[in-house]
C-alpha cells in the first residue's frame, strides 16, 4: 500500500515538474496606464513645457515639472490642484526646469492651475492608478495556490498517519491543476484586455447620447471664433487673443481636446506678408476658450492657424485673422547661441505633386549640434504657409517621429526636453499641393531656446 502511495505521489510531481518546465510566453501586458504627461503652454509670455509626472498611488504625491524656454520673461507661477488646499510656487528666471510637489487626494479627472499676476490657465488631466486584471490575479493566484498545495502535498507524504498521507495525491493533484490554470491563463493573457484603471472614465469610445449630441461616427467639426482683448491691439502692447471653439452641431463650447503631439492646441500666427511669425499654445481660462497673450511688432492682418484633436474624433485645423493698429516696430532679436543652419533640398527643383526632402545641417560654434533636444516630442517642426494665406501645413521631423511611433507602440514615456541627442541632421519630406511661392519655417530647440529658421521655396508646375 505504501509503495502504491509512494509510486502515486511520484507521478503526479513529475507531470507537475513538466508542467513549471514547458516555457511560458512573455508578459504581453506590462500594466501601465498612466505615462507622463507633457503640455506646452504659452503663458505670461513665456514658452512653458508642463510634465506631470505619474502618480503611482492616491493619496498621493504628484510631480510637476515646468520647463522655460529662453527668452525667460521673469514671473512666479502658483500651482495648484483645483479643489485642494495644496499648492506650491516655482520663480521662473532663466530657461531650465523647475520642479513642485502637490498632492492627489483621488483618482480620477482633475484640474492644474496655474497662476501668475492676472493670467489664469487651467489644464485638466486624469489620474490613473493601475490595478490588476483579472488574468493576472488568476494567473498570480494559481501560481500562489499550486506552490502552497505542493509544500502541503509532499510534507503529507512523509508523515506516518494515514489520514494525511491518504491527501497527498489530492493535494499534489490540486497543485497540478492549479497550476495548468496558471500556465493556461498566462499563455491566453496578450489576447485578453488589461484591466481599466482607477481613475478612468466609465466607458470608452464616443457615446450616442453624447451631450453635445454628437454621432458614432465622430464628433462634428467645430467653428472658431478670434477675438482680441482690447479690442484694437496696436504694435508693441501686449494684448489677449482669445480663441473660442465651439461645437460645429450643438453651437456649445468644445471643451473636449485632448493632448495632440504634446499639447492641447498648436497655434502658429503669421503677419500677411509672413516676415512675423510665431507658433504659441494658448492656455485654457474658461470651457471651449483658450488664451495667449501676445506683442506683435508688424502692424495689419495677421493670420492664425489651430490644430487640435477632440476626444474620439481626429484632428481638426481651424484658422482665422484680426487686425493690428500702429507703426511697423523692429523685431526684437532672436538670440542664436552661435547656431548656423545649412538648408538642402531633394530634388533642387521642387514640382508641385511630387515630394521633396527638406534637409537643415545644424552647426554649432562651428561644429555639428549633436544635442538638440526634442520639442513638442519631435527633433524638428517644419511649418508651412503659401503666399496668400489660404493653405498651411505642418510635418514632423522623419527620425524623431518614428522614434515616437515606436516609444508609443513599447508604451515607454516620451523624452522629456532634459534630453539633448538630436541632429545635427533634420529631415522633414513634404509634398507641395501646387505650384507657386511658399514660406516655409524650420524649428527646433537647444539649450531650452527655440530656433526659427526662415526659408522661400518656389515650387513648380508639374508635367500633365
Amino acid at each position: 500500500m505504501r509503495k502504491q502511495l509512494t509510486k502515486r505521489v511520484v507521478l503526479v510531481l513529475v507531470v507537475l515538474v513538466l508542467a513549471l518546465a514547458s516555457p511560458l510566453p512573455a508578459q504581453a501586458h506590462g500594466v501601465g496606464p498612466t505615462a507622463d504627461l507633457q503640455l506646452a503652454q504659452t503663458f505670461a509670455g513665456n514658452d512653458l513645457t508642463i510634465v506631470l509626472r505619474r502618480t503611482p498611488e492616491v493619496p498621493g504625491p504628484l510631480q510637476v515639472e515646468v520647463f522655460a524656454h529662453a527668452p525667460v520673461r521673469p514671473i512666479t507661477v502658483t500651482l495648484a490642484i483645483s479643489g485642494q488646499p495644496h499648492d506650491a510656487t516655482l520663480r521662473l528666471v532663466s530657461p531650465g526646469v523647475q520642479a513642485a510637489t502637490l498632492r492627489v487626494e483621488r483618482a480620477g479627472e482633475q484640474v492644474l492651475e496655474l497662476r501668475a499676476g492676472d493670467q489664469r490657465a487651467t489644464i485638466p488631466f486624469r489620474v490613473l492608478v493601475d490595478r490588476l486584471a483579472a488574468w493576472e490575479i488568476i494567473t498570480y493566484g494559481g501560481f500562489a495556490a499550486g506552490g502552497l498545495l505542493i509544500i502541503t502535498s509532499l510534507g503529507s507524504a512523509v508523515l506516518r498517519r494515514p489520514l494525511l498521507r491518504a491527501l497527498a495525491v489530492p493535494l499534489a493533484i490540486g497543485a497540478v491543476l492549479a497550476l495548468v490554470i496558471a500556465t493556461t491563463t498566462a499563455g491566453l493573457s496578450k489576447d485578453l484586455p488589461p484591466a481599466v484603471p482607477d481613475g478612468a472614465p466609465p466607458t470608452t469610445g464616443l457615446r450616442a447620447d453624447a451631450a453635445d449630441g454628437s454621432a458614432p461616427n465622430g464628433r462634428p467639426y467645430v467653428n472658431l471664433r478670434l477675438s482680441t482683448q482690447p479690442a484694437n491691439p496696436r504694435t508693441g502692447q501686449d494684448f489677449d487673443l482669445l480663441l473660442s471653439l465651439t461645437d460645429g452641431s450643438s453651437g456649445r463650447p468644445a471643451d473636449d481636446l485632448v493632448v495632440h503631439h504634446a499639447a492641447l492646441i498648436h497655434t502658429v500666427i503669421t503677419s500677411q506678408d509672413g516676415r512675423e511669425f510665431r507658433h504659441v499654445h494658448p492656455v485654457r481660462t474658461a470651457p471651449g476658450v483658450l488664451t495667449v497673450r501676445l506683442s506683435v511688432s508688424t502692424p495689419g492682418k495677421h493670420l492664425l492657424y489651430a490644430e487640435f484633436e477632440r476626444a474620439d474624433s481626429g484632428a481638426q485645423l481651424v484658422s482665422g485673422s484680426f487686425q493690428v493698429a500702429g507703426a511697423r516696430l523692429q523685431a526684437p532679436a532672436a538670440g542664436t547661441d552661435g547656431i548656423d543652419v545649412q538648408v538642402a533640398l531633394s530634388p533642387r527643383r521642387v514640382v508641385a505633386g511630387r515630394p521633396v526632402t527638406i534637409q537643415a545641417e545644424v552647426s554649432a560654434d562651428g561644429r555639428p549640434a549633436r544635442d538638440l533636444q526634442p520639442w513638442l516630442g519631435m527633433a524638428g517642426h517644419l511649418v508651412i504657409r503659401d503666399a496668400s494665406g489660404n493653405f498651411f501645413g505642418h510635418v514632423h521631423e522623419l527620425t524623431s517621429m518614428a522614434a515616437q511611433a515606436q516609444r508609443t507602440a513599447d508604451r515607454a514615456p516620451l523624452q522629456d526636453e532634459t534630453v539633448a541627442r538630436e541632429g545635427p541632421t533634420l529631415r522633414f519630406t513634404y509634398t507641395f499641393p501646387a505650384p507657386g511661392r511658399y514660406l516655409v519655417w524650420v524649428q527646433f530647440a537647444r539649450s531650452f531656446r527655440i530656433h526659427t529658421v526662415p526659408l522661400t521655396i518656389d515650387v513648380a508646375k508639374g508635367q500633365p
